[in-house]
């Protein structure tokens, strides 16, 4: 099982259990979104603040103005589900490490997978 594959079932896991989604926000409350070719955008989303930190301290030149929120799985779903509809959008789940490793994936499979392991 790839880095992104184990990251994403462990994303899933602790969403389903905590119900809390977690995601980077830049200065003027801009969401922290990725360009992942293919003309797609990515929100990168966590299951805890502790990997978005860990991952400021290992890329403080591209996240160091990054803070991280959170907002209920019930809310999310309300929120930004709508927004991440657009084919040109996409959601990184539980990217780490050097290279941000994680899977992108469309937010109606997020969803179908969260739920799958509550």
């Amino acid at each position: 099982m790839s880095a992104g594959v184990t990251q994403a079932n462990k994303f899933y896991e602790e969403v389903a259990a905590t119900q809390i989604v977690w995601f980077g926000c830049l200065p003027n409350e801009i969401l922290l979104e990725f360009d992942v070719g293919d003309n797609k955008v990515s929100l990168p989303l966590w299951s805890s603040k502790s990997r978005i930190d860990r991952l400021k301290k290992l890329h403080p030149e591209l996240l160091g103005g990054v803070e991280a929120r959170s907002v209920s799985w019930a809310q999310f779903k309300e929120d930004f589900l709508p927004i991440l509809q657009d084919d040109e959008k996409v959601v990184g789940v539980n990217l780490s490490g050097k290279n941000l490793t994680g899977i992108d994936i469309p937010a109606s499979l997020l969803v179908k997978q969260i739920e799958a392991f509550g």
